[in-house]
């Protein structure tokens, strides 16, 4: 298993800022630009794609429909993900399916899409449904995380991965337990089969998610 971390740099200054040695336990970058107003996320992306030139980014915008920091119409969030994908070719762009869904066909050219889905309320009765929906669309990642209200959510979270995994072992898959009763879903990689497991750095981009030092330590013992 991989382990991302994510940026949130809130101007160019914060990007020239980061100390990459702090970041060499990482596996891949995810540039969440929704820390960004909309119209300085271009004029942020060069500093940030010469910064990680080197390593295998992901391009996220995460919206305020799936517990991120920016608002941005169907038109307004494609036209971005096109512009940067155009001109930085990012390893993997992320793609929040079932908030843009009217707009997904515009995609479709895109190999190397991260389909994404999060609920950052629930472990949804429906999630057997989701998962199945954006498996179906083969995407390069699946990648879906969600709230754990109980011990059970997590368990359900962990089993469905690895039963998903092992029908589909060409599809790849991120999936996430959030919350402190789901940090054991971020280190279980080898178990379920999730590719990537997201760790922070200084600021944590979603509730749960652990250091990078503790999610290396932690992935050293399970995975020797």
């Amino acid at each position: 298993m991989k382990i991302v971390v994510p940026i949130m740099p809130r101007s160019i200054e914060e990007v020239e800022a980061i100390d990459l040695e702090r970041l060499a336990e990482a596996d891949l970058i995810e540039w969440r630009a929704d820390y960004l107003p909309k119209e300085e996320i271009l004029k942020v992306a060069p500093a940030v794609f010469e910064k990680f030139l080197g390593w295998e980014v992901i391009f996220t915008l995460r919206t305020s429909r799936e517990g991120g920091k920016i608002e941005l119409t169907n038109e307004e969030y494609v036209g971005i993900i096109k512009e940067v994908a155009a001109h930085y070719q990012p390893d993997f762009i992320d793609f929040e399916y079932y908030s843009y869904q009217e707009v997904f066909e515009q995609m479709l050219d895109f190999p190397n899409l991260v389909l994404s889905y999060h609920n950052f309320e629930e472990t949804p009765e429906n999630y057997l449904e989701i998962m199945s929906e954006l498996t179906s669309l083969s995407p390069a990642v699946v990648k879906i995380a969600v709230m754990a209200e109980t011990e059970q959510d997590v368990l359900d979270i962990m089993n469905y991965t690895r039963g998903f995994k092992t029908l589909n072992a060409e599809q790849a898959y991120a999936t996430i337990s959030m919350g402190d009763l789901g940090i054991l879903s971020r280190i279980a990689g080898q178990v379920t089969g999730s590719c990537w497991t997201f760790a922070s750095l200084d600021e944590a981009s979603a509730p749960g998610q652990i250091s990078l030092a503790t999610t290396r330590k932690f992935l050293e013992i399970l995975e020797k």
